[in-house]
């Protein structure tokens, strides 16, 4: 029994500071790495000068024969929320929050969940601009 109770505390405990910053390292690693190159990630900053790391990166995103530029929006004082965006004004025209399905499902816990939203994205975009 004491061992379930140790477990539950362990899930219950607050990520510290420094793990969460890993969790986001490795959110922007998988986007970093991932070998079709769609995403490129630039001028890293903080949303605040207290902010704990960059939660601000610019995008440079591969649409075929396009490139769009938009705005990834982390949340270093609520990482577990999923990220916003600021699209470019074509972008924005076919990407509709609303239908976005990783957004339901968004783990800070889930290394691929930023690249996971990000290709759903593109597809949304490119699905929209084809119709």
């Amino acid at each position: 029994m004491a061992s379930t109770a140790h477990e539950a505390a362990a899930v219950r405990r607050p990520q510290t500071a420094q793990s969460t910053t890993q969790l986001m390292q490795a959110l922007l690693r998988t986007v970093l790495r991932d070998p079709r190159g769609y995403f490129k990630l630039s001028q890293p900053f903080k949303s605040s000068p207290t902010a704990p790391f960059n939660d601000r990166f610019k995008m440079s995103v591969t649409l075929g024969s396009g490139i769009a530029d938009w705005t990834l929006l982390l949340n270093a004082r609520n990482p577990e929320a999923p990220p916003d965006f600021i699209l470019d004004e074509l972008s924005d025209a076919f990407i509709k929050y609303e239908e976005l399905q990783t957004l339901r499902t968004w783990s800070l816990d889930q290394p691929t969940s930023l690249l996971d939203l990000l290709m759903e994205m593109r597809a949304l975009f490119r699905h929209n601009r084809a119709r």
